[in-house]
């Protein structure tokens, strides 16, 4: 089975719109299919709105990916499978919305201080809307204008984990988002472990720390970043008895090298996300 189940449009901080992320699933022959967009669901309502007529064969699942903190570390957790309509999961995007637009204040005056002015407003004209502005709309604002000459030296240099101009103190613990998709019906996935600066063992701290919050699952298909570090995430998987899961997490841009779709199998020794989704009824052998 060919599944993406994290990915990105223009509705947060991809390059492509949700109409040509679905156009571009049904191209991949994806059979399980979900747009986890930042603090927000509408680049799914746009897909879900069009996937009866464009992609009648394509299962696409509710998704989200929620931003969070855990220890002095912006946690992302994604939320699958959840009711869209639930209030609690509303009031959630509605904060986290709030959230954003806070943030990206602080971040322009914090660029501001460090000599690059203007940069909050072409953030903000990439994002085309405040609470969707994330630190990629910074990154390629400063590129463009001209302060560094690339993305990936602008969250090296200024806006990575740590950094000067990382603002994660106005996002919630990841035990509350935890509990904003479990009451919307949802299954929490910590997304890409592995993307985390941290030691082996706060690694595992934070893993046995998200299940016993309530989260569900983990993002396993990142292999090919650190084979050692990988197989010690199943491992703790397993003993914790945490599903698998697993996406591209593409963007669209360059700087994301994963293409959509392009996601490695689930290992065999973990359940599958799927086999607990409640929402969507998954019409092919897990």
């Amino acid at each position: 089975m060919k599944f993406d189940l994290h990915s990105h449009s223009t509705a947060s901080d991809g390059k492509l719109s949700p109409e040509a992320m679905l156009e571009l699933a049904v191209a991949e022959k994806l059979s399980l299919f979900a747009l986890t967009d930042h603090d927000s669901i509408q680049g799914f309502r746009i897909i879900e709105a069009l996937k009866s007529e464009k992609a009648p064969d394509l299962t696409l699942v509710p998704g989200i990916e929620f931003s969070s903190q855990w220890s002095g570390v912006g946690i992302h957790v994604v939320g699958l499978d959840f009711d869209p309509d639930h209030p609690v999961l509303q009031e959630g995007i509605a904060a986290q919305g709030q959230r954003r637009a806070d943030r990206a204040i602080t971040i322009g005056k914090k660029l501001e201080k460090l000599g690059m002015p203007g940069v909050l407003d072409k953030a903000l004209a990439l994002s085309g809307d405040a609470q969707k502005v994330g630190r990629p709309h910074f990154a390629r604002a400063m590129v463009d204008a001209g302060f560094i000459k690339s993305v990936d030296r602008a969250f090296k240099q200024y806006l990575g984990d740590g950094k000067a101009c990382d603002v994660k103190s106005l996002w919630p613990k990841m035990s509350e988002v935890i509990e904003w998709i479990i009451a919307s019906g949802g299954v929490p996935v910590l997304a890409h472990p592995l993307k985390y600066k941290m030691t082996r063992s706060k690694r595992e701290r934070l893993l046995t720390t998200f299940k016993d919050a309530g989260g569900q699952a983990v993002e396993v298909t990142e292999k090919s970043q650190d084979p050692a570090q990988h197989r010690h995430v199943v491992s703790i998987c397993e003993r914790l008895g945490l599903a698998g899961s697993g996406g591209s997490d593409f963007h669209g841009f360059k700087e994301y090298t994963l293409p959509l779709g392009h996601v490695d199998p689930i290992p065999s020794t973990l359940v599958p996300i799927w086999q607990l989704f409640n929402h969507t009824p998954i019409p092919i052998s897990s």
